[in-house]
């Protein structure tokens, strides 16, 4: 009686909080009623009482609230229960799935519900921009927070209509922590491309070849590249009065080198490597100490590595060992030294100190060694800045592993979101150069890099919405996580879904093993153990979790050695649907990555239920409990049993989490030997000298070690390991809410600011702003949010340097200048001039093109020498052939200097190679690049014959045009036939995965190429028809003779 007065007071509460009397709750039923009808009549299932319920709460609440329904229970239709009701109010829904895989299927499986009550859903991922018109137009649309982010930006940014009337009423967010917590961060940008920034490229290719020289030999000890003893000691002794033949000759005095060879090297510089191969280690060492006592003031540590062990070959005693710092290296034999590092900050330094002699910015005296980065001096800003960064990015690559982190698609790389959701990410792409990294390290075709000129982060897309943010998700978290979700998304308020049935889940004790065989042959024992039939029981069904891409394979092959059969989950972009599909039966194994750990229904059959369900295997420690009941969730839905292990190898572990359980497991060993008392004691008196000395880096952490640290040693290795993977997600989110949502809100203060500036443009264009103004602008805008947004600045004062900047950058615009000195720009001035029949103020442009910097101006002396001869076409005078002439000799070496930089790239590119690897797909669009190039060369070289020919016997030229595409070589001519019809083909069956690899297809490299020509201002190449007359050559001969 009491519990049911109970129930009673507590839904009066609830009403009062609605602000609704129980009257007015009868058109409600109504509604709910008619909805429960639809969903009856299709999926063939009357709702539960727990959908019902949570619909309630949902229908009944004024602002957004999110709901914690527990995996199984029927998410998926709850929410489009509550986007019908949202719907028949008059307003218009946007269901935000984790993947497009979720959004995919929801919307297939609840299309004939909305159609039923005469609602029109759609889903908005997988479409090309002329259809997303007519998707929004739906009252109901399913897809991605990236894919409603991206498109705002087309919107809103690039002016696009998408949209339409639709406005930001109401969202539905599945899977709610993934997107609104774990996901919050992320920023959706559309790239812009800056074809400019190809010349870069060699730079970037120099910085993956440095890298690459550097190796670890130990795992506190990282040595640089291969040099010659001379070299180094210059580099250190730096005495203007010694040159490397006198480090030779001082050389040959001591012994080190046989006699009279200072004097060959001197006359021939090649000997100089057969002359030392004979040096061994000893003499190296013994010569570096006769140096020491001639320049007292360069001090060496000199190392050698034997059988992997590195030992001090000129150890001092200790009151000589502190005078003065010492370049630590490490001899080789042939006379070799390698420079050492003991920490990756040092490293970093080394490696950013040795590209910047091999950067030089034009205009500046060109060089010819194929070894230097000649760089436009407007790019100078954006290397200076970005260098450290770059370099940074190009060691991070070398740690990266594919399928982990990444995969290699046909298309090229492609992010994983391995953490979370196990996504293979199509759309995204590292920037920073990263990216272009990777695709050197796997010699993939490289994509240029982009600017980023615009971006929306989840948490800034939802906030769109005001209070009107509803979701839904198996597990909301901790309280910490609840109050992290309120702080963001203010007055959204959290409540939890008791089961249907009792959830029949057993969770077997988990298991940590030391190393990765042990891991391997223990989850292959369990899964063996589980999907074979015993004397109670049948076989089971088995899921196994991992965390990369690797670990799944390595698993299957595993597995597949016992005689196991088994299926993988690990890429969304295989066709899965016979997997998902299809009842699991006994003794089927599907080895997955997180793709099939949050959202993910997998069904399984009869037999499978009697013997016991679904068997989960998470064989890592996620990086949250969140994460880590979403895998356990996919068994012992719906009241069904099942069971679940956590198995984890304490190798895959962070270090700050792998030190505390190694120590726990040499207790567990030791425990039955030696009284642990003591250790334990000396272990906490260690730990409290750290904090004694101010020496603690992680506070909590070091609490909570402490705390361990005096704990029983009965307690589980794995609960230590969870409680210390809890106190670090605790912190991150911390973290999360203080630095990295406040830095997300600055930018987009500063983005909204941006787009104010843009808005005003159109306005001042009458909507129909110069493309090249608006380029130019966006530019600048990027340039400025790389080389000057500081996330620690005062974010007023950065709006208002902003404000400054680009008023000072639309003054410039408005006098035909570029904001950022970029040559190119000009170009495209002129080009835009030209089109209007305005040659004169066409090739005032083209002169600033090259006034700004002559070196790079190929394509805009191009364009002036034709300009001047299209100008007075069919009637030109000596004065007009001669500036011709001059352009196109100009513009001649100016292609070569282009040319030279992608052998600059090759060349450094090749070096990075690992021997013996075929032609790769990079040195196939290098080689499409080269060609490119040495078109446009024999382009300009035949006008510049025929111009020849006109000057020396008279006469004129009559101009054509033809689009710069025309260049492309007849070989080519059918296959890009082809491929056209096939991407045709693909836009129509809106296959957006089957166009990205056809893009990328190396029969189109040449059609990059000549685009980016294009952009950089060749839109047109030109043919000349030259004519002669009598009078014309009469003329020619008046000249000779008057000069």
């Amino acid at each position: 009686m009491s519990n049911n007065l109970a129930n009673v007071d507590n839904r009066q509460v609830f009403l009062a909080n609605c602000k609704l009397s129980v009257t007015q709750l009868k058109p409600l039923k109504k509604v709910l009623q008619k909805i429960c009808k639809a969903v009856e009549s299709t999926v063939g299932y009357s709702p539960r009482l727990t959908q019902l319920v949570s619909w309630c709460l949902l229908a009944l609440s004024k602002t957004g609230r999110l709901i914690q329904v527990g995996t199984g229970e029927g998410k998926s239709c709850i929410v489009a229960m509550f986007a019908a009701f949202r719907v028949l109010k008059g307003e218009k829904v946007d269901i935000m799935s984790s993947s497009a895989v979720l959004a995919n299927r929801d919307l297939k499986d609840w299309k004939p519900f909305f159609e039923k009550l005469g609602i029109k859903a759609d889903c908005n991922v997988m479409k090309l921009d002329g259809d997303l018109k007519q998707c929004y137009e739906c009252p109901v649309v399913y897809g991605t927070v990236e894919q409603f982010a991206g498109d705002w930006l087309k919107q809103r940014f690039h002016k696009m209509e998408i949209f339409g009337q639709r406005k930001f009423q109401c969202a539905i967010v599945d899977e709610a922590d993934s997107l609104m917590l774990d996901k919050s961060h992320h920023v959706v940008y559309l790239s812009t491309d800056m074809p400019a920034l190809q010349h870069l490229d060699p730079l970037l290719a120099l910085l993956w070849a440095t890298a690459n020289q550097y190796s670890k030999i130990n795992s506190e000890i990282n040595v640089g590249k291969k040099l010659l003893f001379p070299q180094v000691l210059l580099e250190n002794i730096q005495s203007p009065h010694l040159d490397e033949f006198s480090i030779l000759q001082i050389a040959e005095d001591t012994g080190l080198l046989a006699k009279g060879s200072a004097n060959q090297i001197r006359r021939d510089s090649r000997l100089v490597t057969q002359k030392l191969q004979n040096v061994t280690v000893p003499q190296l060492a013994k010569f570096f100490e006769t140096v020491e006592t001639r320049f007292p003031f360069c001090r060496f540590s000199l190392h050698c590595n034997e059988n992997g062990q590195i030992e001090e070959l000129n150890k001092r005693p200790p009151e000589q060992d502190s005078e003065g710092k010492k370049v630590q290296l490490l001899l080789r034999s042939g006379g070799l030294c390698q420079y050492m590092y003991s920490d990756e900050a040092s490293v970093l330094k080394a490696a950013e100190e040795e590209v910047k002699p091999s950067i030089c910015f034009t205009p500046c005296e060109l060089s010819h060694d194929k070894h230097t980065c000649h760089i436009p001096n407007f790019l100078s800003k954006l290397v200076n800045s970005q260098l450290k960064v770059w370099v940074e990015n190009a060691f991070e690559a070398q740690t990266m592993t594919e399928n982990d982190e990444y995969v290699i698609e046909t298309h090229g790389i492609v992010p994983v979101d391995y953490s979370n959701t196990g996504v293979v990410e199509n759309s995204r792409q590292w920037a920073n150069g990263l990216h272009q990294f990777l695709e050197m390290k796997h010699g993939s075709k490289m994509n240029p890099m982009t600017i980023i000129t615009n971006y929306m982060s989840n948490v800034g897309l939802l906030q769109m919405y005001g209070n009107q943010i509803y979701g839904m998700s198996g597990t909301l978290g901790q309280q910490a996580d609840t109050e992290a979700l309120q702080e963001i998304y203010k007055g959204i308020n959290t409540c939890r879904i008791p089961s249907f049935r009792r959830r029949k889940l057993f969770e077997v004790e988990a298991k940590i093993v030391s190393i990765e065989e042990e891991w391997i042959e223990t989850i292959c024992d369990v899964v063996i153990e589980q999907t074979s039939s015993t004397s109670f029981r049948g076989k089971r069904a088995a899921l196994v979790i991992c965390n990369t891409i690797n670990h799944a394979e390595a698993l299957k092959k595993a597995l597949k050695n016992t005689g196991s059969g088994n299926k993988l989950y690990i890429n969304n972009n295989m066709d899965n649907e016979a997997t998902l599909k299809k009842k699991l039966e006994a003794g089927e194994v599907i080895l997955a990555t997180n793709l099939a750990g949050r959202g993910t229904d997998l069904q399984v059959s009869d037999s499978v239920k009697a013997a016991g369900g679904l068997f989960v295997v998470q064989t890592f420690l996620p990086i949250n409990a969140r994460v880590e009941a979403q895998a356990f969730g996919r068994t012992a839905r719906q009241g069904s049993p099942g069971s679940a292990q956590l198995i984890v190898c304490i190798e895959h572990l962070s270090p700050l989490l792998q030190l505390p359980l190694m120590m726990m497991k040499l207790q567990s060993l030791l425990g039955n030997i030696i009284d642990l008392t003591s250790i334990a004691q000396n272990r906490f008196a260690v730990l409290m000298r750290q904090y004694q000395n101010n020496s603690i880096q992680n506070p909590s952490l070091f609490t909570r070690t402490l705390l361990l640290s005096l704990k029983e040693s009965s307690v589980s290795e794995i609960k230590v390991g969870k409680e210390i993977r809890d106190t670090l997600a605790a912190e991150s989110l911390s973290t999360h809410l203080k630095s990295v949502v406040l830095k997300i809100k600055n930018k987009e203060e500063l983005f909204s600011q941006y787009l104010d500036v843009v808005d005003d443009l159109y306005r001042s264009a009458n909507n129909k702003p110069a493309p090249s103004d608006l380029a130019a602008l966006n530019e600048f805008w990027a340039m400025w949010l790389i080389t000057d947004y500081k996330d620690s600045g005062c974010i007023e004062s950065m709006k208002a340097k902003l404000a400054e900047e680009l008023s000072s950058a639309r003054q410039k615009l408005s006098q035909r200048q570029s904001p950022s000195s970029n040559l190119h720009h000009y170009t495209v001035f002129g080009n835009e001039l030209r089109k209007k029949k305005n040659f004169k103020e066409s090739i005032e442009m083209y002169t600033k093109a090259t006034q700004e910097d002559h070196r790079w101006a190929a394509i805009a002396l191009y364009n002036r020498a034709f300009a001047y001869l299209t100008q007075q076409n069919g009637k030109q005078d000596h004065v007009c052939i001669m500036q011709a002439l001059e352009d196109l000799r100009n513009a001649f070496k100016s292609v070569e200097l282009y040319r030279e930089q992608t052998d600059v790239t090759d060349v450094y590119y090749t070096q990075s190679k690992r021997s013996g690897r075929a032609v790769s797909r990079f040195d196939i669009q290098l080689a499409a690049r080269k060609e490119v190039l040495l078109l446009f060369k024999s382009n300009v070289e035949m006008a510049i014959r025929k111009l020849d020919r006109v000057n020396d016997f008279g006469g004129t030229v009559q101009v054509e045009k033809r689009k710069v595409y025309s260049m492309a070589p007849g070989r080519f001519l059918l296959p890009l036939l082809v491929h056209q019809m096939e991407s045709l083909s693909a836009v129509h069956s809106r296959d957006i995965l089957r166009i990205l690899r056809l893009n990328s297809d190396p029969t189109m490299d040449i059609l990059h190429d000549l685009w980016s020509l294009s952009s950089l201002g060749l839109t047109h190449v030109y043919s000349l028809d030259t004519s002669f007359s009598v009078g014309g050559f009469f003329s020619k001969i008046h000249r000779a003779i008057s000069d």
